[in-house]
């Protein structure tokens, strides 16, 4: 008895429908798909989120998305925690420093004070003298302008930025001193200390910052000045490194504005990070390059002096 034709031939007759697999580990079964793609993910490729489970390629697909429309800061860079980590940090640094200097004042200030005559055998102290302090009341004058002043730069800038800045200036300031000192003259043999020189680099910071961002400005200008006063007028007092500080962190924070990539609309937003961060790594790495020629200057002309 022949059957009635409904038009199928035999290639359209379903067959028994082939094992999922994972794409990434043929040789895995699962039946769990992702939710994005529906394709089927191993345990090893499975993202498990709110919405169901991913598979491992969405899963980077959609982080990198995110990233790319993600919120950046003044200088490009991505929004972090607004605990001021970096801050935080070179505050306990001073204070552990200062009582270092309590309980073995001549082993951490022979090891640790800036000073001229010896700056090349000691290069560290470039570094470490900016974490020392010569009284208590310098370290709690320095201590709460950097607490004031750096709690704000470091949620505008990121604390990778803030911290180059801030070590920038400490290096700025203490080359100045170098260059600036007499070979023949006392401040060559004199030693020096204190995170001023940073906290100046900062202060010229927030100043380029507020006018870029156009906030107000005036203030930290007229506290720039009466600092500069005081470090002119008050004996002791190193303005040189001040001065040296100041300078650099100027200089450094407008390249960075300077160098940042300009958004457009549509633009990735993660590549554009990524630029940013090159063009200011190299603004750092310039602004150290030129205090290391200050001083390899400076100890070529003053070595025919001894």
């Amino acid at each position: 008895m022949d059957r009635p034709s409904y038009g199928y031939s035999a290639e359209d007759t379903p067959g028994p429908q082939s094992t999922p697999v994972c794409p990434r580990h043929p040789d895995r079964v699962s039946y769990v798909r992702c939710k994005r793609c529906d394709r089927p993910a191993c345990p090893e490729c499975q993202r498990p989120t709110s919405v169901g489970v991913l598979c491992v390629d969405c899963d980077r697909e959609l982080a990198q998305q995110q990233a790319s429309t993600r919120p950046r800061n003044a200088l490009g860079g991505g929004i972090g925690r607004r605990t001021p980590y970096v801050t935080y940090t070179v505050i306990a640094l001073c204070v552990l420093a200062y009582v270092g200097q309590m309980l073995a004042p001549q082993v951490v200030q022979q090891l640790g004070v800036f000073a001229p005559f010896r700056a090349l055998y000691m290069p560290w102290t470039f570094f470490t003298a900016g974490f020392l302090h010569g009284g208590i009341i310098h370290l709690l004058l320095n201590m709460y302008a950097l607490w004031a002043v750096g709690q704000y730069l470091e949620q505008t800038m990121g604390h990778v930025r803030y911290a180059a800045v801030y070590l920038a200036s400490v290096l700025g300031g203490h080359t100045a001193v170098y260059v600036l000192a007499n070979p023949l003259g006392m401040d060559w043999v004199t030693g020096t200390l204190g995170a001023s020189g940073g906290v100046f680099g900062l202060f010229a910071a927030m100043f380029i910052v507020n006018r870029r961002l156009g906030a107000q400005s005036a203030q930290i200008l007229v506290l720039i000045g009466l600092n500069l006063v005081i470090t002119f007028t008050i004996p002791n007092i190193s303005w040189q490194g001040h001065l040296g500080g100041l300078v650099v962190g100027a200089a450094v924070t407008a390249g960075m504005f300077a160098l940042r990539p300009r958004a457009t609309p549509g633009a990735d937003r993660q590549a554009l990070a990524r630029r940013s961060a090159l063009a200011h790594s190299g603004v750092i790495a310039a602004a150290v390059l030129l205090c290391v020629l200050l001083i390899a200057v400076k100890a070529l002309t003053a070595a025919p002096l001894f």
